[in-house]
């Protein structure tokens, strides 16, 4: 088949699945994670989907601004999950981690609490991060927190310093 003619089929086709992002921010030694205001009734970090034609980076920036009214750095791709959530159908999710300079969040009306939390914190359930099969787990702060020692070991930051 000719490459214009595949490109037309693609562009024409229905979506597949729904692209979202997820931004694990990391300021002094804390996560930012978030209390959501509907159901599922999870604590987890800021993040949403893609809005059409929006690029990954582009979305995780605006995603953590909206909930949290931080200004972050994208440091890099830690992870990604598919599957299927509930009534949404299949998604696609990027998780990136991302640095605060700033502690001062203000909540959107998505979320009705926040906490920054270390490892410690999240592994003793402070907050809980829940039982739903939707709820983060303390392994997706983990892989967040190993990538920030990386980054730190090769470019060394006072932010990406991991408290236990």
């Amino acid at each position: 088949m000719p490459l214009e003619k595949e490109v037309h089929n693609l562009r024409h086709s229905p979506a597949t699945h729904a692209v979202a992002v997820t931004g694990y921010v990391y300021q002094k030694g804390k996560f930012l994670v978030l209390k959501r205001a509907n159901q599922p009734l999870i604590w987890a970090p800021p993040g949403g989907r893609l809005k059409l034609d929006e690029d990954p980076h582009s979305g995780v920036l605006r995603e953590v601004h909206e909930e949290t009214g931080l200004n972050v750095q994208v440091v890099s791709l830690i992870d990604y999950w598919f599957g299927e959530i509930g009534t949404y159908g299949k998604l696609l999710s990027l998780d990136f981690l991302t640095l605060s300079e700033s502690d001062d969040v203000l909540l959107s009306n998505e979320h009705t609490d926040f906490a920054w939390a270390t490892l410690d914190d999240l592994e003793h359930g402070n907050p809980p991060l829940g039982e739903d099969p939707s709820s983060f787990r303390l392994s997706d702060f983990q892989k967040a927190a190993s990538e920030c020692r990386r980054m730190m070991y090769l470019m060394p930051s006072p932010r990406c310093a991991i408290s236990k």
